[in-house]
């Protein structure tokens, strides 16, 4: 049952509707938009605490479960055993600099390279590095990638950080790893975008607690008109053309890993 409305949830987004070409002729009005001016959504593990699951907040997703896959921008959450089909087509490393959600949460910069650590201290209870004006550093492996699920592709961002750093790494030695055969029947490193991967969740623990974080598999081969929608979406993110407005997540999975 809530797996049968999260579906027809995100359906209604992604829908086609024929229009009259005469309407059409006139252009969409969005063509004075920048890259500024849209929220490139970021695809979230909800925990227990996580604001969707909380009915007093105003985030909250109705039937909406602990592990289950959240859409920042759409509201959208899926099943996390189920999980979503996505296409990876770019990386990049970031060392963002937040303030404390303690003490009031906020983003500083979000530019930092790995040279902002040898300024910082890390604090060995809770393994997290801090500025002198003590604000937290974060280190955020940053896919951007297509969910192909269902509908049109979308645009989104997978932002792995703490222990799900592990996940961004076993995830980029299988891109890594990928091959494929070029026109002349060589074998040649593969892009990011050559294959599908499914996107699920599963629970981790430590001896602080359990949490839930995030699986990756290979899917298989992408289909011929998304790997064309997902180069395009590689050459801008390269290129700095896609705008991602950084979230501090607003739950305490943090607070045991």
């Amino acid at each position: 049952m809530a797996e049968d409305k999260k579906e027809v949830a995100h359906s209604k987004t992604t829908a086609l509707t024929s229009f009259n070409d005469d309407l059409l002729s006139g252009g969409t009005g969005l063509e004075e938009t920048t890259a500024e001016d849209f929220a490139i959504p970021f695809i979230r593990v909800l925990q227990p605490l996580s604001p969707q699951l909380q009915k007093q907040h105003g985030s909250y997703v109705e039937n909406a479960s602990s592990g289950d896959l959240y859409n920042t921008v759409t509201g959208d959450a899926y099943n996390g055993e189920k999980g979503i089909l996505i296409v990876p087509c770019a990386y990049n490393k970031k060392y963002i600099e937040w303030i404390p959600r303690e003490k009031g949460g906020g983003l500083v910069n979000a530019n930092h390279d790995i040279s902002i650590l040898a300024t910082c201290t890390r604090d060995p209870e809770n393994r997290r590095n801090y500025t002198p004006a003590g604000n937290e550093i974060v280190e955020t492996a940053q896919f951007f990638v297509l969910i192909v699920s269902e509908g049109a592709p979308q645009q989104a961002v997978l932002a792995l950080t703490s222990t799900q750093l592990g996940v961004a790494r076993k995830w980029l030695t299988m891109l890594r790893m990928a091959r494929v055969q070029n026109s002349k029947g060589d074998s040649v490193e593969a892009p990011m975008f050559a294959f599908t991967y499914r996107l699920t969740s599963t629970v981790m623990s430590n001896d602080k607690g359990s949490w839930n974080s995030y699986s990756i598999n290979q899917e298989g081969p992408t289909e011929i008109s998304n790997a064309l929608i997902a180069r395009d979406f590689m050459s801008a993110a390269r290129s700095g053309n896609v705008e991602v407005k950084q979230e501090q997540q607003n739950d305490t999975t943090n607070d045991i890993i």
